[in-house]
């Protein structure tokens, strides 16, 4: 029986163009840990995973980086790993051997990229690449190197990611150092300076998202974006824009709930919600928590399609909002729990993202676990409530697919409802 595979894509943010690439990480399930540890040729791992799942699928238009070891960048079957969409990352402690250097300086020549992986920089990282050096196009460098050491980023030529860019205090690190490129989650992390009321807009959003996703009739719907007329206008012109392809020209809001329905309704004002940045500094890392937001309520809502009796009513409607209330506090620096004293939030869903309590605490965590590769927590789940690992690995995908077509349309609709 061939082994179920575990896949996450972690973001490389450009502080000019939003999304630059992927850190892809993944494991069979034979593996105790990810590719970072192992010590194996990994190739038969990815070369499973693009035979299953394909290049696109799993990347959209962005490349991935990936790490590579000796027995991976020596196995012929890397010449068939697509150039164009894999950057090789090398371990910063590797043993160059001759046979090895060579190998790079081909497979440079052939077209295919390098970069150094997660290094403490320091003078003996750069002394061990020595000659290699000039076929480095990244290297990815641990934003907690000692500041001293930062400076010999000076007399690199490769362009620099910083990594592990959890904090906005970190972010500030690295762009004093002039970074172009980052990756961490610190734009899923709310600023320590807070708002001191949550924009009234904003509440209303929520609040509309929060009756749509629960047992509000659509007479009660209807009324509060009639309610809301800068909402509702909004709502009108996405529907009409081109994006659908209604018979008929929508002008109530009666119609698009009955056309759209609920989940899908809610999923635009999500995108209403996560598409309020307006500084640059806010807009570079827009795309990044759009696409985690969508990652992460997919797959929550998917995973909860699969528990048996856990005796919530409308568990997935549940599910749903939960995923977008979990990253509020980032988007708008507000405190999670203003946001939730603001609004009637149902308790168990107060409990789970405050506490991480109940079953929805557990399906949030289960998330975030998967998000940050800790597979030992998501083994842990998938056991407790008897998540066969397959369906994990097509509900992945799944998750990421749709993510990417999620981002594809997200940037066709600001140009076509503008035309509306």
């Amino acid at each position: 029986m061939n082994p179920n595979l575990y896949i996450a894509r972690q973001p490389i943010l450009s502080t000019k163009e939003g999304l630059f690439a992927y850190e892809m990480l993944y494991r069979d399930s034979n593996k105790s840990s990810n590719i970072k540890d192992d010590k194996e040729a990994t190739v038969a791992v990815l070369s499973n995973i693009l035979n299953k799942f394909g290049v696109k699928n799993l990347l959209g238009d962005k490349k991935a980086f990936i790490k590579a070891d000796k027995n991976f960048l020596m196995h012929d079957v890397v010449f068939y790993i697509p150039k164009e969409y894999f950057v090789f990352s090398l371990k910063a402690n590797m043993d160059l051997t001759d046979e090895l250097k060579a190998r790079v300086v081909e497979l440079s020549e052939l077209g295919y990229t390098f970069a150094i992986n997660d290094a403490l920089l320091c003078k003996e990282v750069l002394e061990s690449f020595g000659s290699l050096l000039k076929f480095i196009s990244y290297i990815k460098v641990d934003i907690n190197t000692t500041e001293q050491n930062l400076n010999l980023l000076r007399d690199v030529k490769a362009e620099v990611i910083f990594t592990k860019v959890e904090t906005h205090e970190l972010y500030n690190k690295a762009r004093k150092y002039d970074a172009k490129l980052i990756q961490g989650y610190f734009f899923a992390k709310p600023k320590l300076l807070e708002q001191e009321k949550f924009d009234p807009q904003n509440l209303r959003i929520v609040e509309l998202c929060n009756m749509i996703m629960s047992d509000a009739s659509i007479d009660e719907i209807v009324l509060m974006f009639e309610q809301n007329h800068a909402i509702s206008l909004q709502l009108l012109k996405y529907v009409n824009s081109g994006l659908f392809h209604f018979r008929h020209t929508i002008s109530s809001i009666q119609q698009v709930l009955t056309l759209m329905g609920r989940t899908p309704l809610a999923e635009w004002l999500m995108l209403m919600m996560y598409s309020t940045k307006s500084s640059q500094s806010e807009q570079e890392s827009e795309t990044a928590l759009m696409q985690l937001l969508k990652s992460r309520t997919d797959l929550m809502v998917e995973v909860s399609k699969q528990l048996k009796d856990t005796q919530i009513r409308n568990l997935t409607s549940k599910v749903y909002f939960l995923g977008v209330l979990s990253l509020l506090d980032a988007l708008f620096n507000v405190n999670i729990r203003r946001i939730l004293d603001e609004l009637n939030i149902d308790d168990e869903i107060k409990d789970a993202i405050v506490d991480g309590a109940g079953v929805l605490g557990e399906i949030l965590l289960f998330a975030k676990s998967l998000e940050n590769f800790n597979i030992k927590e998501v083994e842990s789940f998938c056991q407790k409530y008897k998540i066969d690992t397959q369906r994990l690995e097509e509900l992945s995908l799944d998750v990421i697919r749709s993510a990417n077509e999620f981002e594809l349309s997200r940037e066709k609709a600001p140009k076509q409802s503008a035309e509306a």
